[in-house]
């Protein structure tokens, strides 16, 4: 938004609804409030070069790994995930094909090797097609963990992102 030297002092009645008539006061559109400036960059500039502008690097989620797997009904990942905040998050999705699967997340922390206990759970969701679910814990951070995936039908296509939130 600009103001012109113009407005900067109080306008009587009849003389402001001359300047905004006259144009002299400009208000955002709706395309150009979404184009607000942060320092001398565009928000639009600044996510397609890469740089965050402070209200996108607040509560941004980054992917620690991503991975799925071919019509499963069980599937317990080996890789584990070391937690790098305290907040630690995993996003999946499954297809049915419109037979009504149901799937369920565990997180579990690893404590040693092949040992660990669960620090979370989604509960059981529908497949739906592909529609994305969430599972989010209170991690401890630099601890490993590790996910589980059941479906409750048949077997259907997993697919699924470990996040830490920054």
């Amino acid at each position: 938004m600009r103001i012109t030297h113009a407005i900067k002092v109080p306008l009587p009645g009849l003389a402001c609804a001359a300047a905004l008539t006259l144009g002299l006061v400009s208000f955002p559109t709706p395309a150009s409030a979404a184009q607000a400036t942060v320092g001398a960059h565009s928000i639009d500039a600044a996510a397609t070069v890469g740089l965050l502008a402070p209200a996108q690097a607040q509560g941004r989620w980054i992917t620690i790994g991503h991975d799925s797997h071919t019509p499963t009904k069980f599937w317990s990942v080996k890789r584990k995930y070391k937690s790098r905040s305290k907040t630690l998050q995993v996003v999946f999705r499954c297809w049915d094909g419109g037979d009504k699967t149901k799937i369920s997340a565990e997180l579990r922390r690893v404590i040693k090797g092949d040992i660990s206990w669960p620090a979370g759970s989604s509960g059981w969701r529908s497949c739906g097609n592909g529609r994305k679910h969430y599972l989010k814990i209170k991690a401890k951070r630099g601890t490993n963990y590790r996910v589980n995936f059941s479906l409750k039908g048949r077997k259907h296509t997993i697919e699924y992102w470990m996040q830490n939130e920054l």
